[in-house]
């Protein structure tokens, strides 16, 4: 195949922000209230209401927040005077060798920045990896883990590699130490000292809600014993924050929020065998918020603070005033939604995708990009031309940039990066939701034309290759549309979604076993039918749950938004997300 018939996505360099131009937004497609047209979900009466979606896409302000600042604006963290606090822990996040706190981020490009309390200013941050355009499911201020007073950072792969590294000014060091096998895990949480000991800890929570602790050992060579289950049932936390010191006892605390808003306060006991003592309820209606963040003692009190960041991008400061209480929140900040997310948010799951590719009438793909605030960053940005005849998919995570790859089907060859990986790919539609193995590496599926479902185990390899086929099940062109990007019922596991000719919407739920990778399918939802094209950005409200969007002939797109509740409450009512994209002939 030559180059005229091929494509190359070119993907945002990592390492830095890109300023969204003045005036750029005036030729996406518009946006506007919710119309009836659109099919209305049933919710359950347990259900909540998720955080307003924020400014519509052509209402997003183009001026880089803060004025000329590339980054985020945020409200330097001020400094109490008087007596210290006693006992305090020593904070996780201070690259900068202050004493203080600060603050790293994965920016909505993959790329890491950091806030510095000694330079007070915004700067790229440096991640270690023999792969510069390599990326993180989460990073964690895990603390000092040495000793040497300069604190350590844990990356984690998308295939369960957990990485240590000395943090500096403007990055890491080299690795300290790496361990596989932690795809097992949804939530992996720096929380602090938890023991006693005076070495920071791990949590781990896997896919049936069990908690692990991993006990530090004051070794950068070998930072963490072996796992002890601490308790079960912690599947009903949709976030858990490790919060460090919030009470001022020296031990590392943990916070955690349910679907339904409430904030728990799990403080820390000192004990190896029974880490956290029981829960209290400190707060409801934290569901205002699609992340909160753990960034230790903000103002100096020696208590550690949160920071939360609601559905439009503004951040706020909840104040930590004893007890595991937290004061009012008070505004911390803007633009926050072209992050992926804070170092020490409360939950991180990146999938793979937050992205779409549309392709318009001559062929040309536009690449658009998801924010956390339920927009794309706009204007798009092209990317190549789509080969006629082609059968396209944009598929999630199959490689350790975890951005979405763009796999073509041109007769029976498959190509992947240009590379052809099968001449032998006979199917009438591909799809990619994502690691449906539990390896952490994404998988594609396949349809034949009899309505047979394969999986297709893929290596995780740049130029992805794939094992031998898994036969799924048979009747599956019983659907019109099968769609994925991710996690949408709450366990951390990728998911697919089927629409039937009669327009119902169903789940498969992820098992993360590649001999029967789908539970039974369950109805979210009915009255699908009338759109023309159903896609899946990832994550685009900022929640960490995977979201669908849908577009009626006319041009409107609407967003379904994940909730983490089952059944008919899988989506929250949808809300209009723009008119006018009927100029694409199609979206993926």
């Amino acid at each position: 195949m030559t180059s005229s018939h091929r494509i190359r996505l070119r993907l945002l360099a990592a390492g830095g922000v890109l300023a969204l131009a003045a005036g750029a937004l005036a030729a996406a497609p518009s946006s506007a209230a919710p119309s009836s047209a659109a099919p209305q979900l049933r919710t359950s009466g347990s259900a909540t209401a998720l955080p307003a979606a924020g400014p519509a896409a052509d209402q997003v302000s183009a001026a880089a927040p803060g004025g000329d600042d590339l980054y985020p604006s945020v409200v330097p963290p001020g400094r109490a005077t008087g007596p210290a606090a006693p006992a305090a822990a020593k904070p996780r996040h201070d690259v900068d060798g202050d004493g203080l706190s600060d603050m790293i981020v994965m920016e909505y490009d993959h790329g890491t920045a950091v806030y510095s309390s000694k330079v007070g200013a915004w700067s790229d941050y440096a991640i270690y990896s023999a792969d510069p355009e390599a990326s993180y499911k989460d990073l964690l201020p895990v603390g000092d883990v040495g000793g040497t007073t300069k604190a350590e950072l844990l990356s984690l792969s998308f295939d369960g590699e957990l990485t240590l590294y000395e943090t500096a000014l403007q990055g890491t060091s080299a690795p300290l130490w790496s361990g596989r096998g932690w795809q097992i895990y949804n939530r992996v949480i720096a929380t602090g000292d938890l023991t006693g000991d005076h070495h920071p800890d791990l949590l781990a929570r896997d896919h049936a809600g069990g908690l692990w602790l991993y006990t530090g050992t004051g070794s950068v060579t070998k930072p963490f014993g072996a796992r002890v289950k601490v308790a079960s049932g912690w599947g009903v936390y949709d976030q858990v924050v490790g919060a460090s010191d919030v009470d001022g006892d020296g031990l590392g605390d943990v916070l955690t929020r349910t679907l339904s808003g409430e904030l728990w306060f799990h403080k820390g006991s000192g004990s190896a065998t029974a880490p956290l003592k029981a829960r209290v309820k400190v707060g409801t209606g934290w569901n205002a918020y699609n992340v909160i963040s753990g960034p230790d003692d903000v103002d100096g009190d020696g208590l550690s603070d949160l920071i939360a960041r609601a559905g439009d991008g503004k951040q706020y400061l909840c104040k930590s005033i004893g007890g595991g209480k937290f004061a009012a929140p008070t505004y911390y900040g803007s633009g926050w939604e072209r992050n992926k997310f804070m170092v020490g948010a409360g939950t991180t799951q990146l999938y793979g995708k937050a992205q779409n590719l549309a392709t318009e009438a001559n062929g040309t793909l536009a690449k658009y990009s998801a924010l956390a605030n339920g927009t794309y960053l706009v204007p798009p940005t092209n990317v190549g031309t789509e080969t006629p005849g082609s059968r396209t998919t944009y598929a999630t995570g199959l490689n350790s940039h975890n951005h979405a790859s763009y796999v073509q089907n041109i007769g029976s060859d498959l190509y992947i990066r240009e590379q052809r990986v099968s001449t032998t790919w006979n199917y009438t539609l591909t799809v990619g939701p994502g690691d449906l193995t539990g390896d952490g590496k994404g998988d594609l599926l396949s349809r034949d034309s009899a309505g047979a479902l394969w999986l297709h185990p893929g290596d995780g390899a740049l130029v992805t290759r794939f094992g031998a086929r898994v036969k799924v099940g048979t009747g599956w062109n019983a659907y019109d549309a099968l769609v994925g990007a991710g996690d949408y019922s709450g366990d951390g596991r990728a998911d697919l979604l089927a629409r039937d000719t009669s327009g119902r919407l169903f789940l498969f739920k992820g098992t993360g076993t590649a001999t029967a990778p789908f539970a039974a399918r369950e109805q979210v939802g009915s009255g699908f039918g009338q759109y023309d094209l159903l896609f899946v950005p990832g994550d685009i409200d900022g929640d960490s749950k995977g979201d669908l969007l849908a577009r009626l002939p006319n041009g409107e797109v609407y967003r379904y938004s994940s909730t983490g509740n089952a059944g008919t409450a899988t989506f929250a009512a949808p809300v209009k997300f723009g008119s006018g994209w009927n100029i694409y002939k199609n979206m993926i």
